[in-house]
């Protein structure tokens, strides 16, 4: 595989979950992350070219978007507060802990990944070991860090990635003592590319916030620092195991059942699931539209906001008309509409977030960068490489004695990922300033810029 095409399939990938993180942050928590940790299933087997992976895509993506939803549960607003600081302390700090943060986010997914297709299927005991390994590394580092140091990671709130930060690492030893090669290979990348996607996300989201003020431009920071993260999260992870020939599923009978249950989960459990978990009460949304609406200058706000409603009833439905073309996609291997499923899922999604922001009913503002636009920018460009690409498989050695999983460089990527953190953090000291500190948070003192000015500094006229 070249380097151009491999770079061109990366940016595919890179496109589908930088567009699922963006609109990941609309939701939050454990279902909103469902939608890009599929989406990095989905785009990475439908741009191997490779049969094998096709016929893996359902399972793929299903437990990708399950292990990285997972990463919902922790909590990390403060850290990006901090990494939005001017003082190299909490700075420092912030964009330290985003990565281990990113990095315990992408982890299990990317690994899951790569142990579907080791060439050795896991034993049950094996798979009872990793789970226990991950489990009692959580526990334990968090025994230790905050139970016994008494280290709080955000005060006040919760220490749950600390947990899962412990919790990779212990998946990642297991994986590197069990030699499993392209389950590890997954996981540091997975681990690689989510941490550097984090810290590299907020770092533009920084430079977005800085630049808006001087050009007379706004744009949201926050969904900036979000697409990046996926972007730079997913086309990190393709790069390093797209271009490797992987084994066929194993011939067992439960194989196609498992298959069905993750197209169903893919394409139409998490939508829906978004619609009933993220649209409650009904009531209250309604009239939070209903109040937008009316501010727009629509006459019947109430009415047009059922509209809504009755749309996103009609986006979660396509969903499982996406689900039941992808069914007769898959058995009956029609590869050559491998790209299918990340574009139906990518574009139920658009649309689901577009309607749920009213984004089609409000009006234009001048001098502001709509990120809307730019998520519809992204699914046109994932279109048109669908339509003009045709990405072959990587050839499998006719030499029975030709290693086919070459050796994976782990302590290369992560020292590379230390270096390109700390070319992060000293970037920082020239993009934070007063424009980042309007919406930033310190460690060292306690202080949110909601207290107004930062402790020690007169307030500026």
């Amino acid at each position: 595989m070249s380097l151009a095409d491999r770079i061109g399939r990366s940016l595919f990938v890179a496109m589908a979950v930088g567009l699922g993180w963006g609109i990941r942050g609309d939701f939050g928590h454990l279902v909103g992350a469902m939608y890009p940790g599929a989406a990095l299933g989905l785009a990475l087997a439908s741009v191997s070219g490779q049969r094998s992976l096709f016929r893996w895509m359902p399972i793929l993506a299903a437990l990708s978007g399950l292990a990285i939803g997972s990463g919902g549960m922790m909590s990390y607003a403060l850290l990006h507060g901090y990494a939005q600081s001017d003082t190299l302390v909490n700075y420092a700090y912030g964009f330290f802990t985003l990565f281990l943060q990113g990095s315990a986010w992408g982890t299990f997914g990317g690994a899951l990944i790569g142990l579907m297709l080791e060439r050795e299927p896991l034993r049950t005991g094996e798979w009872l070991g990793l789970i226990g390994s991950v489990l009692l590394g959580g526990w334990l580092t968090s025994f230790l860090v905050v139970d016994v140091l008494g280290f709080q990671i955000n005060p006040p709130r919760n220490n749950g990635s600390i947990a899962f930060m412990g919790a990779a690492l212990a998946q990642l030893i297991w994986l590197a003592c069990n030699h499993k090669p392209i389950g590890l290979r997954g996981g540091v990348l997975g681990y690689v590319g989510f941490g550097l996607g984090m810290a590299g996300g907020r770092l533009l989201g920084n430079v977005a916030n800085v630049l808006q003020g001087p050009s007379g431009s706004t744009i949201n920071h926050w969904n900036v620092m979000e697409t990046s993260c996926g972007f730079i999260a997913g086309f990190i992870y393709c790069f390093g195991m797209v271009g490797r020939a992987y084994p066929e599923p194993p011939e067992d009978e439960n194989i196609p059942l498992a298959s069905a249950y993750g197209i169903l989960y893919v394409l139409g459990v998490i939508p829906l699931w978004h619609r009933l978990n993220r649209i409650q009460p009904v009531g209250t949304k309604l009239a939070d539209w209903a109040k937008s609406l009316k501010s727009y200058g629509y006459s019947d706000p109430e009415g047009l906001a059922r509209t809504v409603l009755w749309l996103i009833d009609g986006v979660c439905a396509l969903g499982f008309v996406g689900a039941a073309l992808w069914m007769v996609i898959h058995f009956r291997r029609r590869q050559r509409w491998a790209m299918l499923p990340v574009l139906w899922l990518s574009g139920t999604m658009l649309l689901y977030q577009n309607l749920n922001a009213l984004y089609f009913f409000y009006p234009h503002r001048s001098n502001y960068i709509n990120m809307h636009n730019v998520f519809w920018a992204m699914f046109g460009l994932m279109a048109l490489y669908a339509a003009l690409a045709r990405p072959r498989p990587v050839p499998v050695p006719e030499d029975p004695g030709t290693e086919l999983e070459p050796r994976f460089s782990w302590a290369g990527w992560l020292a590379g990922a230390v270096a390109i953190l700390a070319i992060v953090v000293f970037l920082a000291g020239y993009v934070n300033g007063e424009q980042t500190m309007k919406t930033a948070n310190t460690r060292w003192p306690a202080w949110s810029w909601q207290q107004g000015p930062f402790p020690g500094r007169a307030a500026r006229p």
